[in-house]
């Protein structure tokens, strides 16, 4: 059984200047809290509590946790979330949780948050993941060591090979309090139930079945991280700046299905987003076969757009407008934004004294694209319709109805394409001119 020095030295194992630990005020949170305060120093040390408020008892345990803190002489900070009535209010209270966490960690500039799961959880988790019928990413657990999603916050679990019993001797043997939230024990949710009733059984029937669950973790993580890398070289061959292609992307798919199915997978993960069900994985291979060459192709997944465009596919994050900005038309929200450029800058812009003048009148405006708009972004070179600059550009359909700048009557700015030649200007004292996508 692990002692006080072994569940320090644990937690001592990450040198930051600055730590986070999330406390939530049970067992596990409190003695992962306390031993990161006498391996760190309590200066070096912040807590952080999230208010559900799915409890009753929420408030107080908020206070508790400052109590705690104030005790142990650390930082504390705390947010307080509003969750909706769902019906996996497990996952909804888990999303919302960890993006306080973020939040608070961004507002203290702390880059490592530290977490008390432990082993028994990680079996609960592989059970969960079997149940589901996951693969071996689902399988692998939860690492010891990973970065939060869309940030640069590092997530420790310094006790993952440490079981419960472990941690409540240490929090009996250092006389810490702590809190017990009565939904632990409601059965009702489906890793309570596994926690109170299915891991017991399984360790009378297989003595250290939790500790073995644990340990084919790492074994599935290790074959994940070979998958891994695997794509990685599949995905050189696919991939491109223009995004995924279609074309080696089927042809990897007819030579080998498993191997083509782990590269789109892959290409997924890096991007930040969740792997695809089995069934959603097949359907969209059956898409990209029957979809007609150089056709435009979309499927909603994670929170984003994939759209497959002039053979390549590409992620569009999927951006809410803000409600005073929100159109029936449902075109780019945005708005053209004009500033001095430095004397220095070879930027192209637009005279300040011309410029300010017309603003001075009044004549700057915007207009929607009506259709047939020609512009002639050379000075030496001829008008061009506007829809023949996009495809030029490459600007893909969905993006081409930004509104466009006009001064008076004349077509002065589009978004992607530039200046017109007509009132560009690169010396002098000049404004440029950029549309800021919202």
């Amino acid at each position: 059984m692990a002692s006080s020095k072994t569940l320090i030295k644990k937690s001592k194992s990450l040198a930051s200047a600055k730590l986070a630990v999330a406390f939530s005020g049970g067992l596990d949170s409190a003695v992962l809290l306390h031993a990161t305060v006498m391996a760190h120093g309590a200066q070096n040390v912040y807590a952080f509590h999230v208010h559900h408020g799915i409890q009753k008892q929420a408030t107080k345990w908020q206070r508790h946790c400052r109590q705690v803190a104030a005790k142990l002489g650390c930082h504390f900070d705390t947010r307080n979330i509003q969750l909706s009535h769902s019906s996996n209010i497990e996952a909804q209270a888990r999303e919302h949780r960890y993006q306080a966490l973020r939040e608070m960690c961004q507002v203290h500039q702390i880059e490592n948050l530290l977490v008390a799961h432990h082993q028994d959880d990680q079996a609960e988790t592989i059970l969960i993941q079997l149940m589901r019928g996951s693969g071996l990413a689902g399988l692998s657990g939860m690492p010891p060591l990973k970065q939060a999603k869309s940030s640069q916050i590092y997530i420790w679990r310094p006790f993952l090979e440490l079981r419960k019993e472990e941690l409540e001797a240490y929090a009996k043997e250092n006389q810490l309090t702590w809190i017990e939230d009565p939904s632990n024990q409601d059965e009702a949710y489906r890793r309570n139930a596994i926690r109170k009733t299915l891991l017991p059984q399984l360790e009378e029937v297989q003595p250290g079945a939790i500790r073995n669950l644990a340990r084919s973790a790492r074994h599935m993580a290790e074959a994940q991280e070979l998958l891994n890398h695997l794509a990685d070289i599949d995905l050189g061959l696919i991939e491109s700046a223009k995004g995924l292609s279609k074309t080696n992307l089927l042809r990897l798919y007819k030579t080998n299905q498993p191997r083509a199915k782990n590269a789109l997978r892959r290409w997924l993960s890096r991007q930040d987003l969740a792997y695809p069900s089995e069934e959603r994985l097949t359907a969209w291979f059956v898409d990209l076969q029957q979809v007609r060459k150089d056709a435009q192709l979309q499927w909603e997944h994670d929170g984003v757009l994939i759209r497959l465009w002039r053979e390549h596919l590409f992620v569009e994050k999927v951006r809410e407008p803000k409600q005073s900005k929100r159109t029936e038309s449902n075109h780019p929200t945005g708005e053209w934004a004009f500033k001095k450029l430095p004397a220095k800058s070879k930027k192209v812009g637009i005279a300040a004294d011309r410029f300010n003048e017309a603003k001075k009148k009044g004549l700057i405006n915007t207009m929607e694209r009506q259709g047939g708009e020609k512009f002639k972004v050379q000075i030496n070179r001829p008008r061009k319709s506007l829809k023949n600059l996009y495809q030029e550009a490459s600007i893909p359909p969905w993006q081409r109805d930004v509104p466009l700048l006009y001064i008076g009557d004349e077509l002065v700015a589009v978004a992607g394409i530039g200046i017109s030649a007509d009132w560009q200007s690169v010396e002098g004292p000049r404004i440029g001119l950029e549309w800021l996508s919202s």
